[in-house]
């Protein structure tokens, strides 16, 4: 809470890194602002962080650096290549017009109040610039950034915030960011209300898991559930002593957030829940009965589910919504495949071939040339990994 101005924040921009902790899985989302296009999800999120920036007085970027940022080499974890516990900025004091952005003079002022408060010496921060604007700089790829991108563009302060991924522990992340955050509130005339921050550690209290669609257990974090092999489960709720973050893995199927997804179950796994990168519980699934190993179609039409599988026929109507829910096939990862109903495309979003829980309407699937049978009647849904075809189902309209 604030007592006076305004703050944007944008939790966990780049989630499915955060998830995997692992920087740059679709491609480095801080490489992005450059681009015009919205082709997918990490740029449809980077114009809504443009458009937020061009509402900004200033724009503060955190990230994890590696080692220790230094003027001058001191060894290999601490040198002018590193860029953690600095403040970084794209140049030192730029001119738009009649406009001068003393960046370095706002960073050093930060950094020496920061700096009064940490304890560690070698935790001290400094100021980097990468002289982005100079066509001479050694940081050529910072252009694309979104320091770069909102200095540039709305002529605002922009700065990276980089702590160190040598630190040993998140709240020490946390508590120098927050430092550096307070510092620049005060030279923004920003007063927060509480600026202290509470850290509870993050913790799993309980699931809610649907079985079949039909009944609903709760089961507490460490304990477990007992289903038959074939049986669909969807976690419905989870229970944590913190609301952003969570994620839900059913381990060795579905995808690295099963939240509200059904899933098939078709042997004993578990389900592991996480803030963030961090697993702060689970729940053990145990399976009755032997595994079946088929292809399976879950479809939605009009809110009702429906099993189908490989080579198998689906019979609907015109005016019927559907929905490709998933596909199961046997010792491949759902998120390894591509699910195209051939003969629809996206309204809005990029055709990019897979077409999973997007809600179609059977009215609009009337391209003849897509449908095996020339008449618009039957069309496949297609299931590839890569360039191969795994497998194939088909919906029919009935008139």
């Amino acid at each position: 809470m604030l007592d006076k101005g305004n703050l944007i924040v944008i939790p966990r921009a780049n989630f499915h890194s955060i998830i995997l902790n692992a920087r740059g899985v679709n491609g480095d989302m801080n490489r992005r602002f450059n681009n015009n296009n919205t082709s997918d999800v990490d740029d449809q999120i980077v114009e809504i962080i443009k458009q937020l920036m061009s509402e900004s007085d200033l724009f503060l970027n955190l990230h994890d650096g590696s080692g220790f940022y230094s003027d001058t080499y001191i060894d290999k974890n601490r040198n002018p290549e590193k860029f953690g516990q600095a403040l970084i900025a794209d140049a030192s004091r730029p001119v738009f017009g009649r406009d001068t952005l003393k960046l370095e003079e706002m960073a050093k002022k930060v950094i020496e109040r920061v700096n009064s408060r940490v304890e560690i010496p070698e935790h001290r921060f400094h100021f980097m610039n990468t002289n982005t604007l100079t066509s001479d700089t050694k940081y050529p790829e910072q252009r694309k950034s979104a320091t770069y991108y909102a200095l540039t563009t709305f002529h605002i302060p922009a700065f990276g915030i980089e702590s160190s991924k040598s630190l040993n522990s998140v709240e020490l992340k946390i508590r120098y960011h927050n430092y550096a955050i307070n510092e620049f509130f005060k030279l923004m005339g920003v007063e927060p209300e509480h600026p202290a921050v509470l850290f509870e550690p993050p913790k799993l209290i309980y699931l809610l898991i649907s079985i079949n669609n039909t009944e609903t257990k709760l089961i507490e974090n460490n304990g477990f559930i007992k289903v038959n092999v074939g049986d669909v489960l969807r976690i419905i709720h989870i229970e944590s002593n913190y609301n952003r973050g969570i994620t839900c893995d059913v381990v060795g199927t579905g995808t690295e957030q099963d939240f509200q997804k059904p899933i098939s179950i078709q042997g004993t796994t578990s389900i592991v829940v996480r803030r963030d990168n961090q697993v702060i519980g689970n729940v053990q699934v145990e399976s009755v009965g032997q595994p079946v190993e088929i292809v399976s179609f879950l479809i939605e039409v009009n809110g009702s589910q429906m099993k189908i599988s490989g080579d198998q026929t689906l019979t609907v109507r015109r005016g019927d919504k559907i929905k490709i829910v998933d596909v199961s096939v046997p010792k491949v990862n759902s998120s390894d495949l591509k699910v195209n109903l051939k003969g629809y495309a996206p309204k809005e979003a990029a055709n990019d071939g897979e077409d999973r829980n997007s809600l179609i309407d059977v009215r609009k699937l009337n391209w003849n040339k897509y449908s095996v049978d020339g008449k618009g009647k039957k069309y496949p849904i297609i299931v590839t990994r890569g360039d191969q075809e795994l497998t194939r189902a088909y919906i029919y309209i009935q008139d």
